[in-house]
Protein backbone atom coordinates (compact mmCIF):
# COMPACT_ATOMS: atom_id res chain seq x y z
CA UNK A 1 0.00 0.00 0.00
CA UNK A 2 3.10 2.26 0.09
CA UNK A 3 3.18 2.52 -3.56
CA UNK A 4 0.99 4.95 -4.53
CA UNK A 5 -0.38 3.39 -7.63
CA UNK A 6 -1.94 0.33 -5.66
CA UNK A 7 -3.21 2.95 -3.04
CA UNK A 8 -4.81 4.82 -5.68
CA UNK A 9 -6.05 1.17 -7.56
CA UNK A 10 -7.43 -0.25 -4.07
CA UNK A 11 -9.52 3.35 -3.55
CA UNK A 12 -10.73 3.75 -6.72
CA UNK A 13 -11.83 -0.46 -7.10
CA UNK A 14 -13.63 -0.53 -3.58
CA UNK A 15 -15.94 2.42 -2.45
CA UNK A 16 -16.50 0.52 0.88
CA UNK A 17 -12.72 1.11 1.90
CA UNK A 18 -11.98 4.63 0.65
CA UNK A 19 -15.80 5.79 2.77
CA UNK A 20 -13.79 4.01 5.49
CA UNK A 21 -10.22 5.74 5.02
CA UNK A 22 -12.85 9.28 4.51
CA UNK A 23 -14.62 8.43 7.87
CA UNK A 24 -11.69 8.13 10.13
CA UNK A 25 -9.46 10.87 8.34
CA UNK A 26 -12.02 13.12 8.83
CA UNK A 27 -12.86 11.95 11.97
CA UNK A 28 -16.69 11.34 10.88
CA UNK A 29 -19.13 8.64 11.36
CA UNK A 30 -20.52 6.64 8.45
CA UNK A 31 -24.08 7.93 8.44
CA UNK A 32 -22.71 11.25 7.54
CA UNK A 33 -21.35 10.33 4.49
CA UNK A 34 -24.71 10.41 2.30
CA UNK A 35 -22.27 10.08 -1.29
CA UNK A 36 -18.36 9.54 -2.59
CA UNK A 37 -17.16 10.01 -6.29
CA UNK A 38 -14.02 9.86 -7.51
CA UNK A 39 -13.72 13.45 -9.04
CA UNK A 40 -10.37 12.26 -11.37
CA UNK A 41 -10.40 8.29 -12.10
CA UNK A 42 -7.97 6.58 -14.06
CA UNK A 43 -7.74 3.91 -16.33
CA UNK A 44 -6.44 1.28 -14.01
CA UNK A 45 -3.82 -1.09 -15.86
CA UNK A 46 -2.87 1.66 -18.55
CA UNK A 47 -0.20 3.89 -18.99
CA UNK A 48 -0.26 7.02 -17.08
CA UNK A 49 -0.78 10.29 -19.33
CA UNK A 50 0.77 13.44 -18.24
CA UNK A 51 -1.76 14.63 -16.52
CA UNK A 52 -2.23 11.69 -14.27
CA UNK A 53 1.46 11.70 -13.19
CA UNK A 54 0.44 12.71 -9.46
CA UNK A 55 -1.26 9.99 -8.43
CA UNK A 56 -3.74 12.43 -6.12
CA UNK A 57 -7.13 11.12 -5.01
CA UNK A 58 -9.70 14.01 -5.59
CA UNK A 59 -12.84 13.09 -4.05
CA UNK A 60 -16.51 14.55 -3.88
CA UNK A 61 -18.01 14.26 -0.32
CA UNK A 62 -21.98 14.72 0.16
CA UNK A 63 -22.15 17.03 -2.84
CA UNK A 64 -20.48 20.12 -0.50
CA UNK A 65 -16.74 19.24 -0.01
CA UNK A 66 -13.87 18.75 -2.01
CA UNK A 67 -11.17 15.88 -0.75
CA UNK A 68 -7.51 15.76 -2.16
CA UNK A 69 -5.67 12.82 -0.50
CA UNK A 70 -2.45 11.97 -1.92
CA UNK A 71 0.10 9.57 -0.68
CA UNK A 72 4.40 10.46 -0.73
CA UNK A 73 6.77 8.29 0.09
CA UNK A 74 9.87 10.04 -0.92
CA UNK A 75 10.95 13.11 1.13
CA UNK A 76 9.83 16.31 -0.39
CA UNK A 77 11.19 19.38 1.06
CA UNK A 78 9.09 21.94 -1.00
CA UNK A 79 5.44 19.76 0.49
CA UNK A 80 4.02 23.03 2.12
CA UNK A 81 3.92 24.77 -0.75
CA UNK A 82 2.98 21.78 -2.95
CA UNK A 83 -0.20 20.74 -0.90
CA UNK A 84 -1.10 24.32 -0.84
CA UNK A 85 -1.20 24.30 -4.84
CA UNK A 86 -3.22 21.30 -4.73
CA UNK A 87 -5.52 22.54 -2.17
CA UNK A 88 -5.76 25.64 -4.79
CA UNK A 89 -6.29 23.97 -7.99
CA UNK A 90 -8.85 21.65 -6.39
CA UNK A 91 -10.84 24.56 -4.51
CA UNK A 92 -10.47 26.61 -7.67
CA UNK A 93 -13.61 25.62 -9.33
CA UNK A 94 -16.49 28.20 -9.77
CA UNK A 95 -17.87 28.82 -12.95
CA UNK A 96 -18.93 31.68 -14.96
CA UNK A 97 -22.04 32.77 -13.38
CA UNK A 98 -21.63 31.43 -9.67
CA UNK A 99 -21.68 32.66 -6.49
CA UNK A 100 -18.24 32.79 -4.24
CA UNK A 101 -20.77 31.11 -1.65
CA UNK A 102 -20.86 28.15 -4.03
CA UNK A 103 -16.94 27.06 -3.67
CA UNK A 104 -16.94 23.97 -1.51
CA UNK A 105 -15.16 23.54 1.54
CA UNK A 106 -12.08 21.94 0.23
CA UNK A 107 -9.27 19.94 2.11
CA UNK A 108 -6.36 18.16 1.26
CA UNK A 109 -4.92 14.98 2.66
CA UNK A 110 -0.91 14.52 2.58
CA UNK A 111 -0.17 11.04 3.76
CA UNK A 112 3.39 11.36 3.98
CA UNK A 113 6.69 8.93 5.24
CA UNK A 114 8.72 11.55 6.18
CA UNK A 115 8.45 14.79 9.04
CA UNK A 116 7.22 18.07 7.86
CA UNK A 117 8.21 19.94 10.96
CA UNK A 118 11.15 17.51 12.53
CA UNK A 119 11.04 20.57 15.66
CA UNK A 120 7.85 19.52 16.11
CA UNK A 121 6.67 16.12 15.14
CA UNK A 122 3.04 15.24 14.96
CA UNK A 123 1.14 11.75 14.02
CA UNK A 124 -1.83 13.84 12.39
CA UNK A 125 -2.00 17.34 12.13
CA UNK A 126 -5.04 19.92 10.89
CA UNK A 127 -3.95 23.03 9.53
CA UNK A 128 -6.61 25.91 9.16
CA UNK A 129 -6.26 29.97 8.51
CA UNK A 130 -6.91 32.00 11.51
CA UNK A 131 -6.49 35.49 12.78
CA UNK A 132 -3.01 35.58 14.75
CA UNK A 133 -4.38 37.73 17.79
CA UNK A 134 -7.90 36.13 18.08
CA UNK A 135 -7.19 33.06 16.70
CA UNK A 136 -10.59 34.12 14.78
CA UNK A 137 -10.98 31.21 12.09
CA UNK A 138 -11.01 32.78 8.28
CA UNK A 139 -12.93 30.91 6.83
CA UNK A 140 -13.73 27.10 7.33
CA UNK A 141 -13.75 25.94 3.17
CA UNK A 142 -9.41 25.66 3.54
CA UNK A 143 -7.97 22.77 5.56
CA UNK A 144 -4.92 20.76 4.83
CA UNK A 145 -4.11 17.64 6.99
CA UNK A 146 -0.88 15.81 7.24
CA UNK A 147 -0.90 11.92 8.37
CA UNK A 148 2.57 11.05 8.95
CA UNK A 149 3.59 7.50 8.67
CA UNK A 150 6.53 7.80 10.58
CA UNK A 151 5.91 9.23 14.16
CA UNK A 152 3.43 6.50 14.49
CA UNK A 153 4.39 6.21 18.04
CA UNK A 154 2.76 9.50 18.79
CA UNK A 155 -0.60 8.57 17.79
CA UNK A 156 -2.86 9.04 21.02
CA UNK A 157 -4.08 5.50 21.27
CA UNK A 158 -8.06 6.92 22.37
CA UNK A 159 -8.93 9.47 20.31
CA UNK A 160 -6.44 8.37 16.95
CA UNK A 161 -6.47 4.35 16.93
CA UNK A 162 -8.94 4.20 13.74
CA UNK A 163 -5.88 6.37 11.72
CA UNK A 164 -3.03 4.40 13.71
CA UNK A 165 -4.68 1.48 11.87
CA UNK A 166 -4.69 2.84 8.88
CA UNK A 167 -1.24 3.66 9.18
CA UNK A 168 -0.10 0.72 10.30
CA UNK A 169 -1.50 -1.28 7.01
CA UNK A 170 0.15 1.15 4.55
CA UNK A 171 3.31 0.46 5.91
CA UNK A 172 2.60 -3.45 5.74
CA UNK A 173 5.44 -4.94 4.68
CA UNK A 174 3.86 -8.19 3.31
CA UNK A 175 0.47 -9.65 2.37
CA UNK A 176 0.54 -11.65 6.23
CA UNK A 177 1.45 -8.74 8.06
CA UNK A 178 -1.75 -6.64 5.91
CA UNK A 179 -4.06 -9.70 6.86
CA UNK A 180 -2.86 -9.75 10.44
CA UNK A 181 -3.43 -6.10 10.99
CA UNK A 182 -7.01 -6.45 9.08
CA UNK A 183 -8.31 -8.62 11.80
CA UNK A 184 -11.83 -9.61 11.86
CA UNK A 185 -13.04 -6.09 10.41
CA UNK A 186 -14.75 -7.03 6.91
CA UNK A 187 -14.04 -3.33 5.61
CA UNK A 188 -10.12 -3.71 6.04
CA UNK A 189 -10.36 -7.43 5.21
CA UNK A 190 -11.52 -6.05 1.74
CA UNK A 191 -8.98 -4.08 1.39
CA UNK A 192 -6.35 -6.85 2.03
CA UNK A 193 -7.89 -9.03 -0.66
CA UNK A 194 -8.07 -6.20 -3.09
CA UNK A 195 -4.36 -5.92 -2.62
CA UNK A 196 -3.95 -9.63 -3.52
CA UNK A 197 -5.82 -9.51 -6.48
CA UNK A 198 -4.77 -6.66 -7.69
CA UNK A 199 -1.80 -7.92 -7.36
CA UNK A 200 -2.37 -10.37 -9.15
CA UNK A 201 -2.99 -8.58 -12.38
CA UNK A 202 -0.15 -8.05 -14.56
CA UNK A 203 -1.01 -5.20 -16.13
CA UNK A 204 -1.83 -3.59 -12.75
CA UNK A 205 1.31 -4.78 -11.07
CA UNK A 206 3.09 -3.76 -14.34
CA UNK A 207 1.85 0.21 -13.38
CA UNK A 208 3.03 -0.50 -9.84
CA UNK A 209 6.41 -1.25 -11.03
CA UNK A 210 6.52 1.54 -13.40
CA UNK A 211 5.70 3.92 -10.34
CA UNK A 212 8.53 2.76 -8.00
CA UNK A 213 11.45 3.19 -10.43
CA UNK A 214 9.82 6.61 -11.35
CA UNK A 215 10.31 7.23 -7.53
CA UNK A 216 14.10 5.87 -7.48
CA UNK A 217 14.63 7.93 -10.18
CA UNK A 218 13.37 11.12 -8.86
CA UNK A 219 15.37 10.13 -5.56
CA UNK A 220 17.84 9.35 -7.43
CA UNK A 221 18.02 12.77 -8.88
CA UNK A 222 17.10 14.47 -5.48
CA UNK A 223 20.78 12.48 -4.44
CA UNK A 224 22.22 13.50 -7.31
CA UNK A 225 21.55 17.30 -7.01
CA UNK A 226 23.80 17.39 -3.79
CA UNK A 227 26.55 16.19 -5.23
CA UNK A 228 28.90 17.62 -8.19
CA UNK A 229 30.42 15.96 -11.17
CA UNK A 230 27.61 13.58 -11.87
CA UNK A 231 26.30 14.78 -14.94
CA UNK A 232 26.22 11.62 -16.68
CA UNK A 233 23.58 9.69 -13.63
CA UNK A 234 21.86 12.99 -14.42
CA UNK A 235 21.84 12.74 -18.50
CA UNK A 236 20.67 8.89 -17.36
CA UNK A 237 17.62 9.20 -15.57
CA UNK A 238 16.10 12.43 -17.95
CA UNK A 239 16.68 10.00 -20.52
CA UNK A 240 15.16 7.16 -18.38
CA UNK A 241 11.99 9.52 -17.50
CA UNK A 242 11.76 11.06 -21.16
CA UNK A 243 11.39 6.94 -22.71
CA UNK A 244 8.55 6.49 -20.12
CA UNK A 245 6.89 9.12 -21.56
CA UNK A 246 7.29 12.14 -19.53
CA UNK A 247 7.33 15.22 -20.92
CA UNK A 248 10.47 17.71 -21.04
CA UNK A 249 8.25 20.11 -18.86
CA UNK A 250 6.85 17.63 -16.41
CA UNK A 251 11.02 16.14 -15.65
CA UNK A 252 12.17 20.17 -15.36
CA UNK A 253 9.26 20.17 -12.58
CA UNK A 254 9.80 16.76 -10.59
CA UNK A 255 14.17 17.40 -10.90
CA UNK A 256 13.77 21.34 -9.99
CA UNK A 257 15.84 22.08 -13.50
CA UNK A 258 15.40 24.49 -15.76
CA UNK A 259 13.25 22.80 -19.19
CA UNK A 260 15.55 24.35 -21.11
CA UNK A 261 18.05 22.00 -19.72
CA UNK A 262 16.06 19.21 -19.79
CA UNK A 263 15.19 19.83 -23.51
CA UNK A 264 18.78 19.78 -24.57
CA UNK A 265 19.81 16.62 -22.97
CA UNK A 266 17.03 14.94 -24.38
CA UNK A 267 17.74 15.81 -27.81
CA UNK A 268 21.34 15.39 -27.37
CA UNK A 269 21.04 12.13 -26.33
CA UNK A 270 17.92 11.04 -28.60
CA UNK A 271 16.26 10.09 -25.45
CA UNK A 272 13.25 9.73 -26.96
CA UNK A 273 12.05 6.15 -28.08
CA UNK A 274 11.18 5.71 -31.85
Amino acid sequence: MRNDYMFRAVMQKSPRVLKRLLCDLLQLDETEIVSVNIINPIQLGEALGEKDCILDILVGLNGNRIIDIELQIQYQSYWPERSLLYWARSFNELESGKEYSDLRETCHIGILAFTLFPQEPEFYAEYRIQNCRTQRRYTDKFCIRVLDLTQIELADKDTEKDILQWAQMIQADSAEELERLAGKEEVFKEMAEMVQMLNNDRKIRQQCNARFFYEHDMASMRGEGKREGRQEERKEIICNLSKRGYSSEKIAEDIGRPVEEVRKIIEENMCIEA
